[in-house]
């Protein structure tokens, strides 16, 4: 299904049948009281949704950290996207997942009446709702009929009554804080250990075995490149022509490093043809867009000395690491976004009055149409700047330290 067709169903209708249930709950709340409080030792099954944006939801695992350690006793199940199942899985984020498929209605149909069932039978206790103002979310929590329903609420965006325990959707947060205020709804305290090293190691062996695959030692420093974004936007892509520029020059004055290009398996191509105009030695440049499985590329970015990269998934997982890296931003904006780690450099023209246009309000569309004509945000950002500021942050200080 395209995305745009499921926005316009979540929209219209998603929007129309959670008004009426909303209604009916409020209704029922007024005529018969219901206690919403529910002690730690009595939970046994969470529910937690998030299906888009494999980035989201490793900024979730602070929260998912806290839920397991406040309701030891209690069971998560994670329902999501197939596209992020395996990042689910090596995570470890919670003990069971449910996978939608939505390639085509008849699938996404009987997955849902499906799951829908099974979650009946659950008896879920708490249904953690980590969309950000869908409407298909809402009516799934609904179908949970947990006593607990927490989520993202806006007047008028979101309808009222499903939802018990209201999450304000602060934009002027970073998106991890954002999520852990669903543990602040539920009354956990905030602890630092949530927050530190939330992703395994993977670097030994998929990491290694990765460099093996490809004859590079082990002690080469590697810089990844990823210039892809997904496809909720692809206009967060920096020029093409711009990397091939970039990377030609930091192959140029630093012919030492190899330079590894990431992708998906349909990203492949777009990718070999960046590399095809750079100019390069055997084994300078290589080409892993859809050579590589979840765990190597986990592996890859935390061996990376340095990441350059568009604001997308591998971005994320570069930040999570603490590894160094070098972000463009442009339709979405570094405050919700950005890499935390203080061992980064974000590139973002904030002089350029519609960006950020990207929206959680509206779907995750931009607020100046499907399609961004020219995306100009990232047109500004020239390779000469990113080179040379590259070079001072990363590149010089490590010779320095040689």
């Amino acid at each position: 299904m395209k995305m745009s067709f499921m926005r316009r169903i979540d929209d219209s209708l998603g929007f129309f049948l959670c008004k009426c249930l909303g209604w009916l709950l409020i209704l029922k709340k007024y005529l018969f009281t219901r206690s919403r409080v529910i002690n730690k030792e009595e939970v046994r099954t969470i529910f937690c949704q998030k299906y888009f944006g494999m980035g989201s939801i490793l900024h979730a695992i602070p929260l998912i950290k806290a839920l397991r350690e406040n309701y030891p006793e209690a069971r998560i199940i994670f329902m999501t996207l197939k596209s992020n199942q395996e990042v689910l899985e090596l995570c470890k984020i919670a003990d069971e997942i449910l996978i939608v498929r939505i390639d085509s209605l008849n699938e996404f149909i009987k997955d849902v009446m499906k799951h829908a069932f099974y979650l009946l039978r659950k008896k879920i206790d708490i249904s953690i709702d980590l969309e950000f103002f869908a409407k298909f979310s809402l009516l799934i929590s609904f179908v949970t009929l947990a006593r607990v329903r927490v989520g993202f609420h806006l007047k008028n965006i979101r309808p009222e009554g499903i939802i018990t325990h209201k999450v304000y959707f602060n934009h002027h947060r970073h998106i991890t804080e954002i999520f852990f205020a669903f543990a602040f709804t539920l009354g956990i305290e905030r602890k630092d250990a949530y927050f530190t090293s939330p992703l395994l190691s993977f670097k030994n062996p998929f990491g290694k075995n990765l460099l093996k695959r490809h004859n590079i030692p082990e002690d080469s420093p590697i810089v990844v490149v990823n210039t892809n974004a997904s496809d909720l936007f692809i206009y967060r892509r920096w020029p093409e022509e711009y990397y091939i520029e970039l990377i030609e020059e930091l192959i140029k004055v630093y012919p030492q490093y190899t330079y590894m290009m990431i992708g998906g398996n349909s990203e492949f191509d777009y990718v070999q043809n960046i590399c095809n105009q750079i100019e390069h030695e055997d084994g300078q440049l290589i080409n892993c867009a859809s050579h590589t499985n979840l765990a190597e590329l986990f592996g890859l970015i935390e061996m990376s000395f340095l990441m350059i990269t568009n604001d997308s998934g591998p971005m994320h997982i570069a930040s999570l690491y603490g590894a160094n890296v070098a972000v463009f931003f442009g339709p979405e904006t570094p405050i919700l976004y950005g890499p935390l780690n203080k061992n980064s450099l974000v590139f973002y023209r904030n002089e350029q009055y519609c960006s950020p246009c990207i929206s959680v309000y509206d779907s995750k569309k931009t607020l100046y149409g499907e399609d961004c004509g020219q995306n100009d945000c990232l047109l500004k950002i020239r390779p000469q700047e990113v080179f040379q500021k590259i070079e001072k942050r990363f590149f010089i200080p490590e010779i320095n330290n040689e």
